[in-house]
């Protein structure tokens, strides 16, 4: 089998990413707000928040490879 040995600095970047989206969703206290609403109004605000927080992730995204992109070809 074809195994891709992962990057040490992709997994801590990871790691990172994901307990400081959970510290925003703590000091925002999500929860709370969330069940304090209807499940009428919790639902449409609900996947409003994951489609702008993927959103935002796919514009990084985007970004950080246009500059790799960029840098890759300057090099050449």
């Amino acid at each position: 089998m074809n195994e891709k040995k992962r990057e040490l600095w992709r997994i801590v970047v990871f790691i990172i990413a994901a307990a400081y989206i959970v510290y925003m969703w703590v000091e925002k206290d999500i929860v709370a707000i969330y069940s304090a609403m209807p499940p009428e109004q919790a639902l449409p605000m609900a996947v409003t928040t994951i489609v702008v927080s993927l959103l935002k992730v796919a514009i990084l995204a985007g970004g950080i490879l246009l500059v790799k992109w960029s840098l890759g070809k300057s090099k050449k």
